[in-house]
Order: structure tokens, then C-alpha cells, then sequence
């Protein structure tokens, strides 16, 4: 249980350090510690675990933030199914393709928040030009700040793993009943 723990506690220091980083830095330099998060949890193997964690951090980014209820929410959790479904193919195992793929995913995710924005709240969008003024720095400061943070949480979702500390979603497969 501690390795989940400690993986829940590295979303909250992200959470935080988000937070300041809103405070601190001008809005076109501001990293998605939070979309890092989320396309970390990705990289698990199997399981369902990943993606609440993300759909999680994404909600309460989603109160802290005073958008739309569940836009930040489902921006995670697609940027970690996402994840998921590219880990094998592209190998981002090692910190410079991974770096790459949070750089070249936080410019997607930019197109996406506003796509989603425009669909499900519209007198909320914010302009596509302040979107496209936002997104190269960003994106480059989110793939800066994830580099490093790759080794922490491979080692964090491998420990996961084989302590089974998550907690088990299913117990048995629709196959397996008698």
C-alpha cells in the first residue's frame, strides 16, 4: 500500500506545484504537472488503476480551477488511456522519447481542451489565438519538468505492482464464472 500512497502523494505534490507555478510563472511558460501525471499513470501495464488516478487528478483540478465540471477530468483520463495504448509502440521507457511524447501530447492537448470547450461550454472558450499563444511554451516547460520525474514514477508504478497495492477493481473475469 505504501507505493500507491507515495504515488498518490507525488500527484498532490504536482497538484501544488501547479498551483505555484500558476502563481509564479507567466501564463505562456506555465507546465501541465497534471497532464504529466496523468500520461505517467499510462505507462502501467494492465488495469483500470492508471486511468481512475488520472480521471482523479483531473477532477480536482477541475475544482481547483472553476472550469467546466469534468473538462481537466476527462483531458487526463484520455491522455492516460492514450498513453496506455502507445507505450508499446513508441517506447517511451527512456527520458529523451518520453520527454518528446509529453511535449508533442501537452500541443494536442491544447487542440483538445479547445475542441472540448467549444463543445460542452461554449461561453467559456477561451479564444484559439490565446490557446496558440499558450501551448509552445507550455509544452516545452511540461516536457522539461517530466524528463526527470520518468525514473520516479516508472520505479513508483513497477513497486505498485508487485506489492498489489491496487486495489483489485474485478476479481473475477465474465470468462472465469461458472
Amino acid at each position: 500500500m505504501s507505493a500507491l500512497l507515495r504515488l498518490l502523494g507525488i500527484g498532490l505534490a504536482l497538484l501544488l506545484a501547479q498551483a505555484v507555478a500558476r502563481l509564479a510563472l507567466p501564463v505562456v511558460v506555465q507546465p501541465d504537472l497534471v497532464l504529466v501525471y496523468a500520461l505517467a499513470l499510462g505507462l502501467r501495464g494492465g488495469g483500470v488503476q492508471g486511468l481512475v488516478l488520472a480521471f482523479g487528478a483531473g477532477y480536482v483540478e477541475d475544482v481547483l480551477c472553476g472550469g467546466p465540471p469534468g473538462l481537466f477530468a476527462l483531458l487526463c483520463g484520455t491522455a492516460c488511456a492514450t498513453t496506455r495504448l502507445l507505450d508499446r509502440a513508441l517506447y517511451l521507457r527512456a527520458a529523451a522519447p518520453w520527454a518528446s511524447y509529453v511535449g508533442a501530447y501537452a500541443l494536442a492537448n491544447f487542440a483538445l481542451f479547445g475542441a472540448a470547450q467549444r463543445m460542452f461550454a461554449p461561453d467559456t472558450a477561451i479564444a484559439w489565438s490565446e490557446l496558440l499563444r499558450r501551448a509552445p511554451g507550455a509544452a516545452i516547460t511540461s516536457a522539461l519538468c517530466a524528463a526527470p520525474l520518468l525514473h520516479l514514477f516508472r520505479r513508483l508504478l513497477v513497486d505498485a505492482d508487485r506489492d498489489g497495492s491496487w486495489p483489485v477493481l474485478a476479481t473475477q473475469s465474465p470468462r472465469g464464472r461458472p
